[in-house]
């Protein structure tokens, strides 16, 4: 298993929320996950297609272990976002071949938040979960239609890292949910990015996706190079936070280091922010 060093220490004002949340930092740095309610599939799932060589066969009868996993798949296979037109399927092995490896694993993350959600376990907390679950799908959709528009990184990819940005979120309150910690908004927020990596590491999804929640709000792009999905992840954080707050400004949007790497003007974010309802619409609908 991949294990996290070094994990980023934010400040707190909450010594209690701190303490807390460090320790939970200290046992992904020794390997250790511990969610209540985590389907044990999602995660065999996420191993296997470490594998890029891995054949359909194999997926699909790690998949079939969970039913409403193998659901998930079907359903996301036969949605407008990734199948406009044509038959529908309904053999698993004919719609892991038609989604990918990075929808495999959007339909598998997505169906373990699911069930989170459904826990009696996380009942007193389903509230924040919900709310995490509609920013994550939010920022997902933006970061999908960015990554089209811009032609300079995977749409797909793009999409799976939006919907994992804010996973350190929905680990800390899901962990704290007994009461062990009372735990302020801005703890989660402040911690979110060197949880959610390690996390994100532990389960050994693709590197690539790991950087790019860790570094999400680096807004002046301290990485060098070509534009990649941390990229995307940043300028798609930063517009869903924008929007919310109902502030969309366009042209500040654009002069970000890293949606200039992306090529993303001001007129690009115009169309995004148009289109945005209706993509939001279609991946509600993929996601279930």
């Amino acid at each position: 298993m991949s294990v996290t060093t070094g994990i980023d220490t934010p400040r707190s004002e909450n010594p209690g929320a701190f303490q807390f949340v460090s320790d939970l930092a200290n046992e992904l740095s020794a390997g250790r996950v511990e969610l209540p309610s985590f389907p044990d599939t999602v995660v065999r799932v996420q191993h296997v297609l470490r594998d890029e060589g891995v054949t359909t066969e194999r997926v699909a009868r790690v998949v079939s272990a969970e039913a409403g996993l193998a659901a998930r798949m079907l359903a996301m296979a036969n949605s407008a976002l990734l199948h406009r037109g044509g038959e529908q399927v309904t053999d698993l092995k004919l719609a892991i071949a038609r989604i990918g490896h990075d929808q495999i694993r959007a339909a598998a993350w997505t169906y373990a938040t699911a069930q989170l959600r459904r826990a009696s376990t996380y009942a007193a907390i389903l509230p924040q979960l919900e709310r995490l679950w509609q920013q994550s799908v939010q920022v997902a959709a933006f970061a999908f239609a960015m990554a089209k528009e811009s032609r300079r990184v995977c749409p797909d990819e793009s999409l799976l890292t939006g919907l994992l940005h804010n996973i350190g979120e929905v680990y800390i309150v899901a962990r704290a949910a007994n009461g062990a910690a009372q735990l302020d908004e801005a703890t989660t927020r402040a911690w979110n990015p060197s949880i959610g990596r390690a996390l994100i590491e532990n389960w050994r999804l693709p590197d690539e996706i790991a950087c790019a929640v860790g570094g999400q709000l680096d807004s002046e792009r301290s990485q060098r190079g070509a534009a990649n999905v941390q990229d995307v992840l940043a300028v798609a954080v930063a517009f869903a936070a924008h929007t919310a707050a109902n502030i969309p400004d366009n042209v500040a949007m654009a002069r970000m280091p890293a949606a200039l790497a992306l090529g993303l003007t001001d007129a690009a974010f115009m169309r995004i922010q148009l289109e945005s309802e209706s993509e939001l619409k279609m991946l509600q609908e993929a996601l279930g």
